[in-house]
């Protein structure tokens, strides 16, 4: 069996329809609470996963634990094992390749049309994606390219929303593993992180039920070739 190691950056911050979709293909995923500064033994998994969470990836002296973030996402890819990252996993992937990560103009919250570019109707992951799709963001850092890699989408307000690098890395800046379920929990543990910004948590939260449902089956397909890649 394959196995996969999944960085969560806290305690909300789930696999979602990852785990689901790994758990479907035979693929046994570990979760490692990173937030705990626990280590990692990486030549015991054939790919790494990195979630979302509040840190931001340049915050490393407030936690030291993303450096190491880093070092085994280069491991990863320096021994050809399969990457993903989802929102700040993207940004730690960027960031360990090379590139910089920085505070948005402005935040990204709700449900937003991502845009694929051309290259990706041959990707191997992304292949039979529409060419436009709704999207769970929630970030306010964005993500350089990395030399020698590709950016594969983009969205009104953030211009790499999907990068690629060599084979099998993989960086999404949206929640392609979020559920409706995950998404509530999450707003609920925001508190009122949501009126502060000036938007209505209820409305977002009917917006996910709406807009989620459709898209799992392609967020499945996407977690499903990327497993073949293992």
């Amino acid at each position: 069996m394959k196995k996969v190691i999944f960085l969560q950056h806290g305690d909300v911050d789930k696999p979602g329809l990852l785990a689901e979709t790994l758990a479907a293909c035979g693929v046994d995923l570990e979760v490692l609470p990173v937030y705990q500064n626990q280590g990692l033994d990486l030549g015991a998994y054939d790919g790494l996963a990195l979630g979302g969470g509040g840190q931001s990836a340049y915050e490393l002296e407030k936690f030291p634990y993303l450096a190491a973030e880093c070092e085994w996402i280069r491991q990863a890819v320096d021994f050809g094992k399969p990457v993903i990252g989802l929102c700040l996993g993207a940004q730690l992937i960027a960031q360990a390749l090379g590139a910089s990560v920085k505070k948005a103009p402005q935040k990204e919250i709700g449900f937003f049309t991502v845009h694929l570019h051309g290259a990706a109707s041959v990707d191997p992951l992304l292949g039979a994606l529409p060419k436009s799709f709704p999207a769970t963001h929630w970030h306010g850092d964005v993500f350089e390219i990395p030399a020698n890699a590709e950016c594969l989408g983009s969205s009104a307000l953030t211009p790499h929303q999907i990068l690629r690098y060599g084979r099998s890395c993989y960086g999404f800046q949206f929640h392609l593993e979020m559920t409706a379920p995950l998404f509530q929990e999450l707003v609920e543990d925001a508190g009122g992180y949501f009126l502060e910004q000036g938007i209505d948590p209820d409305a977002l939260i009917q917006e996910s039920k709406e807009v989620l449902p459709s898209l799992e089956p392609y967020a499945r397909d996407v977690f499903r070739r990327w497993a073949a890649l293992l």
